[in-house]
């Protein structure tokens, strides 16, 4: 049976499409490899570990016992093509609904906390959900969406590079931590004591975003 999917845009926009199972493959994680219609020259952003610490902070501190986990958003934003700030984003204003399928949020708030969080007009804006036991891969209500939500974060913040990111959390069972490494150029993975963690990088078309390990 094929589970329904509902998902609610940053304008307000609901969505409702067939949850379908699908095999997970290298070109899923890589994205369709669409040419970028940007006119930016961006070559890839630099993550600190001192970010991906709090990222794995932030997706599993959702945890609740004997219940599943569910979808969480946040945000990262930098300058210079360098991450500096996590935005938790954990706020009514911002999302209006989480559940272990979808995460629905309001991208015109979110772009506000940002603002109002940094001491400068970021350069660098990414957008961030998690997929609790799935893949970091891009769905087809993510797909509708991005395109949207990066022009409505392009108004708060026009001179800024919006990107997305999947953050991927495994179910929890004990095992051992291994430190964050990339595994394709927009894809790093690592683990905590309790999860699999892994993250992609896209472009609002769709495009894989090399990220690189920083200090």
């Amino acid at each position: 049976m094929r589970k329904i999917k509902v998902g609610i845009e940053g304008n307000g926009t609901v969505r409702i499409k067939l949850k379908k199972k699908i095999n997970v493959t290298s070109a899923d994680i890589s994205g369709t490899g669409k040419p970028s219609i940007s006119d930016k020259v961006f070559e890839g952003f630099s993550l600190p570990f001192s970010i991906i610490n709090q990222m794995e902070i932030r997706v599993e501190s959702v945890f609740r016992p004997k219940q599943q986990d569910f979808e969480v958003v946040y945000a990262l934003s930098g300058q210079n093509w360098i991450v500096d700030q996590l935005h938790k984003l954990s706020s009514n204003e911002v999302v209006a609904q989480a559940t272990p399928e979808m995460v629905s949020y309001y991208t015109g708030m979110m772009a506000e906390q940002i603002y109002q969080e940094r001491s400068n007009e970021p350069r660098l804006i990414i957008h961030v959900h998690s997929h609790p036991y799935a893949p970091p891969m891009l769905s087809g209500i993510d797909r509708d969406s991005m395109a949207g939500n990066a022009r409505r974060m392009k108004d708060r913040f026009p001179e800024a590079t919006v990107i997305f990111g999947i953050h991927s959390v495994s179910s929890e069972q004990r095992r051992q931590r291994i430190p964050p490494k990339k595994s394709f150029k927009n894809l790093i993975s690592w683990s905590s004591i309790t999860r699999v963690h892994e993250v992609a990088f896209f472009d609002e078309f769709e495009k894989p975003v090399e990220v690189r390990l920083g200090e």
